[in-house]
């Protein structure tokens, strides 16, 4: 970790205290945490009046998740979560664009890290409510058009600059990592799956299944990077139009592959006809 943060600007040594009972990560004052995964914390935090969400990680623990690969030649290579997060480390401290979610500092003491982002009030454009992506989970309404043209044309502006400028394929667009603050700006963001092409090419079928396209399941061994953004990007328009993603998620992996790779996208007229204004 010290190799790839050693030439970071923005890094600053981990110093936690209370003060007048609040708890802060050095001058960021915690308020909640706002979400809790298997690998990572993310935490509301304040400083200057202005809110930051912190991305917490540790050492300790991305190195006990240890996945064990066989090659052709049956050599076996074993690669912890820590390494895949040294791997997002080097990519979130080389992207600077106003339509991805920027790291603004990183916080560290080498074994707990704190990522520092911008918080986005509005968080995802859709959340998943067990078979729906809906704007609320109090309620299922679809998204207007002109906000999907303005959200679709803010990803592909991002494409463009982490495709051209930096040869970065992101690798797991939904709608889940495509944030909107409460001023209606959208950011590209969590490129925890991406990874630098060779010659415009990513091998391995990383991803989210539902957002993954055909070709990840053929006998190709390497892939047009920025195509395989391009059709998540096509499937989260899907999402934004219909609420549902194209082939259902009541199915088995192998039917959904399947589906994936051979069958065609269906487009259900009563929505379809709204695309022409766009």
């Amino acid at each position: 970790m010290k190799d790839i943060l050693s030439n970071y600007s923005n890094l600053i040594y981990l110093n936690k205290y209370v003060k007048e009972k609040d708890k802060y990560i050095n001058d960021y004052r915690i308020i909640r945490t706002l979400n809790q995964g298997k690998f990572n914390k993310i935490i509301l935090c304040e400083k200057d009046n202005k809110f930051y969400a912190l991305k917490k990680y540790e050492k300790s623990l991305l190195e006990k998740k240890r996945d064990f690969t066989k090659s052709n030649n049956d050599k076996i290579s074993i690669k912890s979560k820590y390494d895949d997060f040294k791997n997002e480390l080097q990519i979130i401290t080389d992207i600077k664009n106003e339509y991805c979610l920027t790291c603004e500092g990183i916080i560290t003491n080498y074994d707990e890290v704190y990522i520092i982002y911008e918080y986005m009030e509005n968080d995802s454009i859709l959340k998943f409510d067990e078979y729906f992506f809906v704007l609320d989970k109090n309620y299922t309404c679809f998204i207007p058009i002109q906000v999907i043209k303005c959200i679709i044309k803010s990803v592909l502006n991002s494409f463009s600059y982490i495709h051209n400028e930096k040869n970065i394929c992101h690798r797991d667009v939904k709608p889940s990592n495509i944030l909107m603050d409460k001023n209606g700006r959208v950011k590209l963001s969590d490129f925890g799956e991406s990874e630098y092409m060779v010659d415009k090419k990513i091998k391995g079928s990383r991803g989210t299944y539902e957002f993954m396209p055909p070709e990840f399941f053929s006998n190709e061994s390497s892939y047009n990077g920025a195509k395989v953004d391009i059709w998540s990007l096509g499937i989260c328009l899907y999402v934004m139009f219909y609420n549902v993603v194209p082939f259902s998620l009541k199915i088995s992996l192998v039917e959904l592959f399947n589906k994936i790779r051979t069958k065609n996208i269906e487009y259900p007229l009563d929505r379809l006809s709204i695309c022409y204004i766009l």
